[in-house]
């Protein structure tokens, strides 16, 4: 694992770090200690976007995000689907051009009772 990439922890706390960098190794065993184990952190980002959580979460969860690219890149995708669902009207865009006459949508209506 390259210097430039970010560390992963799993499940089980073991972490995933370059063998000949021991000062690396203390700081994330010392990190991963400090902040929530994964599971916990998927309950935090949704629960962060319902309203603000204390300041010692917040903190925690950064610091958890310096060791976890799996859970900083979870919180991005949350991060991105409630903004494009802000963009996106809440009502359907109707269709442009002319709507089917009433003839026309008598005719559909008919064929479908017929076809059942």
């Amino acid at each position: 694992m390259s210097g430039d990439e970010l560390f992963h922890r799993s499940t089980s706390l073991r972490v995933n770090i370059e063998p000949n960098n021991w000062l690396t190794k203390r700081i994330v065993g010392f990190l991963s200690r400090l902040t929530p184990r994964c599971h916990d952190m998927t309950r935090l980002i949704s629960q962060s976007q319902d309203g603000p959580l204390p300041l010692g979460t917040r903190m925690k969860m950064r610091l958890h995000y310096w060791i976890c690219a799996w859970c900083k890149r979870y919180s991005d995708q949350i991060h991105f689907v409630r903004r494009a669902l802000h963009i996106c009207p809440e009502e359907p865009v109707p269709p442009k051009g002319p709507a089917l006459r009433v003839e026309a949508k008598e005719r559909l209506k008919e064929a479908i009772r017929s076809s059942s």
